[in-house]
């Protein structure tokens, strides 16, 4: 059984610098792809990019490439020397102009032939993005998951959502933890795929790849609720961005005038760490989706330490931040 992580990517050089000896430590994968490219309309499809967007994010200006790509090259090579056992990948897609974000997706979620791969039914695939970790003590559990797994079967895990540093997060995302039990009830919280084992031909696989954009996570149908549930946390940095590529994670993102002031205003507030709730998105203060949260109730994996932006706070400032939590 060969295991095999393959990660669509774009301008997240800062991140799997850290990521990739993480998921060495948690999965001790055969490979490990990183398919390099822009989805041409956006993260969400739903972007119209010009020329001088094109030229700020991407290397040359020519649309493929980030702009980052250079150093994600230097830091594929150094990882590949460090870990000699590990095949490590770095592939450059070529997306064209109609492809939804699901088709780009799954073009570089299932391009395993190209790259001489000959993966058969019972391999395990992980499906990653560039900015998922786990917790270096979750390896044998992961391990006790893929053990469980029949071909054509897989297992997801519950999501947590970091904003701007490494103690804010979505309030959304942590319902299960927060102190009000209105919040406490099956399924209300995010699941997504992490592990899949390959069926013969890959029709289930691809079914499972083809929900991408579901927000609707348990079903069965449109969703990941075809994979197995467990108590694995994934530590999902969505918002963990240093200077231009926190600005190239708003402006792959189309939202409404004035969305992004209160919102990037809210995310600068999390690093004065004064406050247990920030509002940043100010049409939905009234449910949880309005806030970020100060949420310490999990041991960042010892590998995202290393990352540029890494902020340790004293255990006084986290037991003021912590009181007022609801």
């Amino acid at each position: 059984m060969k295991k095999i992580v393959i990660i669509p990517t774009f301008c997240e050089s800062h991140l799997i610098k850290c990521q990739i000896p993480n998921i060495i430590d948690t999965i001790d994968p055969d490979y490990i792809i990183y398919n390099e490219g822009m989805f041409p309309n956006g993260t969400e499809g739903n972007k119209q990019l010009t020329q001088e967007w094109l030229d700020k994010y991407t290397l040359n200006g020519e649309g493929k490439r980030g702009f980052d790509y250079i150093e994600l090259t230097n830091i594929i090579n150094d990882a590949q020397k460090e870990y000699p056992n590990v095949k490590i990948i770095l592939n450059e897609m070529e997306y064209v102009q109609g492809m939804t974000s699901t088709d780009c997706f799954r073009k570089a979620s299932t391009n395993f032939d190209e790259l001489g791969i000959n993966v058969q039914e019972g391999d395990c695939i992980f499906p990653y993005e560039g900015d998922v970790f786990h917790h270096q003590d979750s390896k044998k559990e992961i391990e006790s998951y893929t053990e469980q797994l029949n071909p054509g079967d897989g297992f997801r895990s519950i999501w947590v959502d970091y904003m701007q540093n490494f103690w804010y997060t979505e309030k959304s995302r942590i319902k299960p933890w927060l102190d009000d039990p209105k919040h406490h009830y099956d399924d209300n919280y995010m699941s997504r795929r992490i592990c899949f084992k390959y069926d013969k031909g890959g029709v289930k696989y691809l079914n499972m790849i083809n929900n991408f954009m579901t927000v609707d996570y348990h079903n069965p149908v449109t969703g990941y609720g075809m994979l197995y549930p467990t108590d694995l946390i994934t530590y999902h940095y969505a918002w963990i961005r240093p200077n231009k590529f926190r600005e190239l994670r708003c402006d792959q993102l189309a939202r409404h005038d004035g969305y992004w002031n209160a919102f990037m205003s809210g995310l600068d507030e999390c690093d004065n760490y004064e406050q247990n709730e920030i509002c940043i998105r100010p049409d939905a203060r009234n449910i949880t989706k309005g806030f970020v949260k100060f949420f310490n109730k999990f041991e960042h994996p010892k590998h995202i330490k290393e990352h540029i932006l890494w902020t340790d706070i004293s255990k006084e400032r986290q037991e003021i931040l912590t009181k007022g939590s609801n």
